[in-house]
């Protein structure tokens, strides 16, 4: 099946074509247009990944209705297209016999792709709503903190909205978080704990340590809670650490996720297309890394969504207080948020 997929990438112009999908922009990593299975008008809300290298090739998304999100790899998008031209819907087992007849001169080897993942559903399995087998849900995960962190209350932070976040210290000496401040990766569900990264209160040489098996690429803090607000703004606020995240809900802005750092990975581009959002402020750090990464996150955006920037004028969102947000930053984001 994973060939017969990766058969059909290599003739998706000719895909394209024949389901009359002719307004389309070819990137070197991906194709862009309307999406052809609700008929719609924004020209950079379908995606398909054409990108060879990457774990998500083949695999595509909408932007603005979602449609992919029954089944995102090529052969499903080819379903829809079929079941859209027949005006009922088509039996697999007859958009199986026209993929293989589609691709049946096409030659070549293509065993190297038989250890790529098959769709970006396996990929974010792990922070399915769905996986909770061996997770903590959110009174588990306060159980084994100390509320409240008085480190971050001494940096200005209000004990609610850390309450709100479920940030509290570790005190169990077993524990690689021992001694930090923890701030606990819960799933899209916001239910569950997938991971936690902490950061040290003492004199640690380690200032941020991520819980073993906890791959923040994969993932962005406060996803979850901003998914159920996408439907009212649209918008997602992208930022570097899990402070401006908080800093930014303390003064009104409750649609921020945050990075992990300054370099967003190519799966959380995919979490911010899967989210359904229009539109996305990138606030990184007014530093050398952060400018950077803007740059970086810009030129990965900027084909799927409407990309506003922020500067702020401290080095981070997290350093400004709530009023300085209320007055420098709201007017640049004013109906975003």
């Amino acid at each position: 099946m994973l060939q017969l997929k990766m058969k059909l990438m290599t003739r998706i112009s000719d895909l394209l074509n024949f389901f009359e999908i002719y307004d389309c922009f070819h990137g070197d990593l991906k194709i862009t247009s309307a999406c052809p299975v609700h008929q719609g008008d924004n020209h950079t809300a379908f995606n398909i990944n054409i990108d060879h290298d990457d774990v998500f090739y083949g695999t595509w998304f909408c932007n603005t209705k979602r449609c992919h999100e029954d089944g995102n790899d090529i052969i499903a998008l080819i379903g829809k297209l079929m079941s859209l031209k027949n005006g009922d819907q088509v039996p697999f087992t007859k958009v199986l016999s026209f993929c293989e007849d589609f691709v049946k001169d096409v030659d070549g080897d293509f065993s190297k792709f038989s250890n790529k993942r098959d769709t970006l559903s396996s990929i974010l399995a792990a922070n399915s709503k769905t996986k909770t087998k061996g997770k903590y849900d959110r009174s588990q995960v306060r159980s084994r903190l100390v509320f409240p962190c008085q480190y971050y209350l001494d940096r200005g932070y209000s004990p609610e909205a850390l309450d709100h976040f479920d940030v509290g210290v570790c005190k169990d000496s077993r524990s690689e978080m021992y001694n930090r401040a923890v701030f606990p990766v819960y799933d899209e569900s916001d239910e569950f704990m997938i991971g936690c990264v902490g950061r040290t209160i003492s004199n640690d040489v380690k200032k941020w340590v991520n819980k073993k098996g906890f791959n923040k690429a994969s993932y962005l803090y406060n996803y979850g809670k901003v998914l159920s607000d996408i439907s009212r703004t649209s918008t997602i606020i992208l930022v570097e650490g899990q402070g401006d995240v908080i800093r930014l809900y303390e003064a009104g802005i409750k649609n921020a996720v945050g990075i992990f750092g300054s370099n967003i990975s190519d799966s959380q581009v995919f979490l911010l297309q899967k989210s359904g959002a229009l539109n996305i402020v990138i606030m990184t750090d007014n530093d050398d890394a952060g400018g950077v990464c803007r740059s970086k996150a810009r030129d990965k955006l900027k084909l799927s969504f409407n990309v506003y920037d922020v500067v702020t004028p401290t080095c981070d969102v997290g350093d400004m207080t709530t009023e300085e947000i209320n007055k420098i930053i709201k007017p640049q984001i004013k109906g975003l948020f």
